[in-house]
């Protein structure tokens, strides 16, 4: 199974409170496999498990990220109604958790893969939905946007209404991610945090990046690359307000504007994590510069796959 990572252009967090959001498939992809075995076993080689505790009188080892990756996989697999043992091995070229969706990507992947396995023939649409109520069941909260990207693939505008629409058009950037400084659970509070102190002026914000986003569609379907990238720097400056952003990453975007880069901006949850710009040698290099891993953006149109993978 082939899942593809995403990268959000426009509409981060605004999009929890019902405003429309922007994201696309890249070409990144999770490889998720699996086998026919004697027990249920979940084991991944390349995914890096951060903030792991280990109670050594009991020899008890805690994480709470391994908790989070372990519950989506238990959630994905029983959602089917009946356990069927088997090796399901990940595949990941990213860290978790900076912004590129690798918690959907594994919840999408198990779902797609292990209905496969069951002998379910499921469309994306379906793997979409299933993938969604399970990441609801773990975290309680969270857009559609992640699962419904990965599953079904490609540039895709969220509706206020809901629902979503396919923009066939490519935006072609350059993204690296760094290091996050803070976890989701901590920007969460943040932002609720500035809702709580100031509800009007939040709502305003929020609204905002909702108006934001719908000029950024009309930009992409013109091909107008000029307003596509000045609406990143707006966007980019919307979050700053939110309290989601990082003194590196605004600094870097800062200098993308000084030096003619059309656009850039944080992408994700925030906190660190995900940096994306118009495509262009400079942005990579000033991405480079802050320590960021360069990852290949370059947009895909295929949501999960199915395929025979041979070892």
């Amino acid at each position: 199974m082939e899942v593809p990572l995403k990268a959000t252009l426009f509409g981060e967090h605004a999009v929890v409170y019902g405003e429309p959001a922007i994201a696309m498939t890249i070409s990144e992809k999770m490889v998720i496999r699996i086998m026919e075995s004697d027990k249920l076993i979940f084991k991944s080689n390349s995914l890096a498990i951060k903030g792991v505790k280990v109670e050594l009188d009991g020899m008890k080892l805690e994480s709470e990220e391994a908790s989070r990756i372990l519950s989506y996989v238990i959630h994905a697999v029983d959602h089917f109604g009946k356990r069927k043992p088997a090796l399901i091995d990940v595949e990941s070229p990213v860290e978790p958790s900076v912004g590129l969706g690798t918690s959907a990507g594994i919840i999408v992947g198990i779902v797609s893969a292990y209905s496969k396995f069951l002998g379910y023939q499921l469309c994306k649409e379906e793997i979409a939905k299933i993938s969604h109520k399970v990441e609801l069941e773990v975290q309680g909260i969270g857009s559609r946007m992640d699962t419904n990207t990965i599953s079904i693939g490609g540039l895709l505008y969220f509706k206020r209404e809901g629902g979503y629409e396919k923009i066939n058009k490519e935006v072609k950037i350059s993204a690296g991610y760094i290091k996050r400084t803070s976890t989701t659970a901590e920007i969460l509070k943040r932002v609720k945090a500035l809702k709580e102190k100031d509800e009007d002026l939040f709502k305003e914000i929020i609204i905002t990046i909702g108006k934001t986003v719908d000029r950024a569609k009309k930009a992409i379907e013109n091909d107008d690359r000029e307003e596509l990238g000045n609406l990143m720097y707006v966007n980019h400056g919307l979050l700053m307000s939110l309290g989601i952003t990082i003194p590196p990453i605004d600094e870097m975007v800062s200098s993308a504007k000084t030096l003619g880069i059309q656009g850039c901006k944080i992408s994700g949850g925030g906190g660190g994590g995900l940096v994306v710009c118009t495509e262009d040698e400079r942005s990579k290099i000033l991405l480079s510069y802050i320590g960021a891993k360069l990852i290949n953006s370059k947009q895909s149109n295929e949501g999960v796959m199915i395929k025979e993978i041979r070892q």
